[in-house]
């Protein structure tokens, strides 16, 4: 039994490192993109404040993942096939709002004079931010990094996959419950990808407040140490 439980904490060991691979390379990935978006963001907002500028770019990067989210669930709303293609989206629609999450992160670090070339720092202050946001963590709390890491792929991901089948779930009731009819068919679909941009727009901006609310730890290097 001792040997079982060995090899299941082996296994979600891996998978936590895993995520903190993907973590990492989407850091790598997205720096000259922050960058560029901490850059344009200040000149949308030329004499305004880090702080200003840093609401601006969580609202614009909020509307933009909304529409994507939309876009990238658009297929879902096919007549039964539309389940099978729902579920298979759903790694494609938290990988890009992953993306999101760590570009936005990055930007506003940059915004508010951070090293985001400090690739250690970085990793384990995104992997913080996200814990919170998505409830893995929350503010305050002393979890081992790894095991929040971990945490993320064995608790996060089951749930959205149950929040998932929930929501297929109440479309085919409200189809039933609807009169027959093409644009009332379509009414049950257009709620799912309303909810599913309302979701992106709503972590965007969570990820956003949190990641300002949590700078003055990076700075202090309180945010360092696994």
């Amino acid at each position: 039994m001792a040997e079982d439980g060995g090899k299941g904490l082996a296994v979600l060991d891996t998978l936590g490192d895993r995520f903190l691979l993907l973590i990492g390379s989407l850091i790598r990935g997205n720096r000259k993109r922050a960058l560029m978006l901490a850059r344009d963001a200040g000149k949308r907002s030329q004499g305004s404040s880090a702080a200003i500028v840093s609401q601006n770019l969580i609202e614009e990067m909020a509307q933009a993942q909304a529409v994507k989210n939309s876009l990238i669930n658009l297929p879902s709303v096919v007549p039964g096939l539309g389940t099978i293609i729902s579920f298979s989206l759903l790694g494609v629609e938290n990988f890009f709002l992953l993306d999101q999450s760590i570009a936005l992160i990055l930007a506003l670090c940059h915004i508010h004079g951070k090293d985001i070339e400090d690739q250690r720092a970085m990793e384990e202050f995104a992997v913080r931010v996200i814990a919170e946001v998505f409830g893995v963590a929350h503010e305050g709390a002393e979890e081992n990094f790894r095991s929040i890491s971990r945490d993320y792929m064995t608790k996060l991901l089951p749930r959205k996959y149950f929040g998932r089948g929930v929501d297929r779930g109440m479309r085919k009731i409200l189809s039933r419950l609807m009169p027959a009819g093409r644009r009332t068919r379509l009414f049950p679909a257009g709620i799912g990808l309303g909810s599913s941009a309302v979701s992106a727009y709503d972590t965007i901006v969570n990820i956003g407040q949190t990641t300002l609310r949590r700078l003055p730890r990076l700075e202090g290097g309180t945010d360092h140490g696994r």
